[in-house]
């Protein structure tokens, strides 16, 4: 891989494990019989609370960077297992799917970026191009806020859940559009503010597969627990880095 290609081991290390919980979560949904009822969109949300930290320009930019690396690492072969999956329960929703093929999917589809991260061989830190501003903080909280929204509005009863998750997807969907995102993140934000994003979202990918398949979340305190470690460290760390001001 030559040097300009060359991706940092966290963005690399980060991505892995953003797309193999998706990817687990998106087939878990897919194939087992629990989910029957349910579609692929508590599964999305995540993914629009990154795009209205940071901005689709910058997602984009990110997404054009990461391409022929990707590709160099098996990617398209990577994502064969997770569409021949999806395909395969999409065509004959009746015949019920092994759990085990979601985890291969979600494995195969980890792989290139843990290639990448290893080939790296860079320092784990991400510096920001400047220190953070009011806009950037605020938007920072805010998106600490949807965070917590967003994993009760995928653990909470269907209804109200599901009226709260359209609402969020609209607000941060046109968030989304602006210049910079609500947070500025791709310009002020360090590791540890990607580090609670990524926790943030790994902890509503969980609440997915838990609310459908246990009744944890019947508990209204299991639900608060939820909501407060997805997105109380991105507030945590929101305070601090004001506090370094």
């Amino acid at each position: 891989m030559s040097p300009h290609r060359r991706v940092s081991s966290i963005v690399a290390a980060m991505a892995a494990l953003l797309v193999g919980a998706f990817v687990l979560t998106s087939s878990l949904v897919a194939t087992l019989p629990q989910f029957r009822f349910e579609s692929q969109f508590p599964a999305l949300l995540p993914f629009f609370v990154w795009a209205a930290a940071t901005g689709v320009g910058h997602l984009a930019n990110l997404g054009r960077a990461l391409h022929d690396p990707w590709r160099g690492a098996y990617g398209y072969a990577s994502v064969a297992p997770y569409v021949l999956l999806m395909l395969a329960s999409a065509a004959a929703p009746q015949v019920s799917l092994p759990w085990w093929l979601a985890v291969v999917a979600a494995l195969a589809a980890m792989l290139p970026f843990v290639l990448l991260a290893l080939r790296a061989g860079t320092k784990l830190s991400i510096d920001p191009a400047r220190d953070a501003d009011d806009a950037s903080l605020r938007g920072t909280f805010t998106i600490g806020l949807a965070l917590m929204l967003l994993v009760w509005a995928v653990s909470a009863p269907s209804f109200s859940g599901a009226v709260l998750a359209v609402l969020l997807a609209v607000g941060l969907g046109v968030a989304s559009m602006t210049t910079h995102g609500l947070a500025r993140a791709s310009r002020t934000w360090r590791l540890r503010h990607w580090a609670s994003l990524a926790l943030g979202s790994l902890v509503a990918w969980a609440s997915v597969l838990v609310g459908g398949l246990t009744d944890l979340f019947d508990n209204p305190w299991v639900v608060l627990g939820a909501v407060l470690v997805g997105g109380l460290p991105l507030l945590v760390v929101n305070a601090l880095e004001a506090r370094r001001r």
